[in-house]
């Protein structure tokens, strides 16, 4: 069983939908559990694969009856392994696993210093209940270690990985049409949930200096009404396009010249990785697991968070120079294809639940 906290679109949904997509079904039969948003976009996916999907009915926090349906789902179900995603799963669910009986259960980390230490402090002392814990990246996994303070032997890494090419791209000239864009602008794209963490607001500011360059910002989110209240206030509203939630960002990317991630802190961005495969070269910042996607000065261009003036260089100097960033997209969409793909996640995942249950058992899964 697959415990997330809810399944609209987001990296951890999508990484698990690719998983459970292409999982080895003669050997593994999933099933899906969620707090909430059990009608997400995600969940309509994986229902698609004719895999349940569970809604526990969490309408608001620390609603006790949730995890008590959890309790007799895993007590009806009996499965060998839960695996749980996100914080708000992670906790409930290794502490009801457990008094469920589950035989393995694992747990994921995905972001690094944007919980709380009270919340760190839970996890430390409730990871005795955990078998296993994957961590989405080196950075994540030295931070788990080295803050949290889970056990290093506990802990291992599954990056997130892409689907291949399966269909013709739709050309530039194309999707700038259907978009209304300008064939000769340079667009800078910037997908991206309208959160504080995700630091759109300094990726605002630093349109002010980029005169000539259009944004567009692919997302929807809390902070949506205060983002196009600061770009109305730094009087670069005319440049910004702000698209929403886009079901298939895919079809969008092509109209970006260079893609643009300016987040406070990350595990591994989804975001990035769909950029690099779409060939386009990135600005982002050197946080969280970013770095071991972008290879700074081939694939892209690394800036520290919050600082206005190098990300507006650092988008300046591709401007400057889109030879290079040609050589940069298909450096990025290079190296996805040798290190980041689906294929590569799942084979590890499912070694990963091979090796904690013939553990467990004491014979091969």
């Amino acid at each position: 069983m697959h415990f997330i906290t809810e399944l609209s679109t987001g990296g951890a949904q999508m990484a698990l939908f690719r998983l459970l997509q292409r999982i080895n079904r003669g050997q593994f039969s999933p099933l899906v559990a969620c707090l909430y948003n059990g009608d997400g976009a995600v969940a309509e996916k994986i229902r698609d694969l004719d895999i349940p999907v569970i809604d526990l009915g969490m309408k608001t926090k620390l609603q006790w009856g949730a995890f008590w349906r959890l309790y007799k789902l895993l007590r009806r179900t009996r499965p060998t392994i839960l695996h749980n995603w996100l914080f708000h799963a992670n906790l409930p669910g290794r502490l009801v696993g457990r008094c469920a009986g589950v035989p393995t259960i694992i747990c994921s980390e995905r972001t690094m210093a944007m919980e709380s230490e009270w919340r760190y402090r839970l996890n430390r002392w409730t990871i005795g209940l955990v078998d296993h814990v994957v961590a989405v990246s080196a950075n994540v996994r030295d931070f788990s270690i080295a803050h949290i303070g889970l056990p290093a032997e506990k802990v291992t890494i599954i990056y997130n990985g892409l689907p291949g090419p399966t269909q013709s791209v739709p050309s530039r000239q194309q999707v700038r049409q259907k978009l209304n864009l300008p064939e000769d602008a340079c667009v800078i794209g910037a997908v991206s949930r309208l959160d504080p963490v995700k630091g759109i607001d300094v990726l605002l500011q630093a349109m002010v200096s980029l005169e000539d360059v259009l944004l567009v910002v692919v997302g929807d989110g809390p902070e949506r009404d205060y983002l196009q209240k600061v770009a109305n206030d730094l009087n670069v509203t005319m440049r910004v396009h702000w698209m929403g939630y886009q079901a298939n960002v895919n079809a969008i990317l092509p109209a970006f010249d260079i893609f643009v991630q300016p987040s406070l802190h990350e595990g591994l961005p989804n975001t990035v990785l769909e950029a690099m495969a779409a060939r386009l070269p990135v600005v982002a910042t050197a946080v969280g697991g970013t770095p071991e996607l972008v290879d700074h000065g081939k694939t892209g261009l690394l800036v520290p968070s919050q600082d206005v003036a190098a990300l507006s260089g650092a988008i300046v100097s591709l401007k400057n120079n889109p030879k290079w960033g040609l050589q940069m997209g298909q450096a990025g969409f290079d190296r996805i294809q040798q290190h980041f793909t689906v294929e590569k996640m799942v084979h590890n995942y499912e070694t990963l639940y091979h090796q904690l249950v013939s553990q467990k058992s004491g014979v091969h899964a």
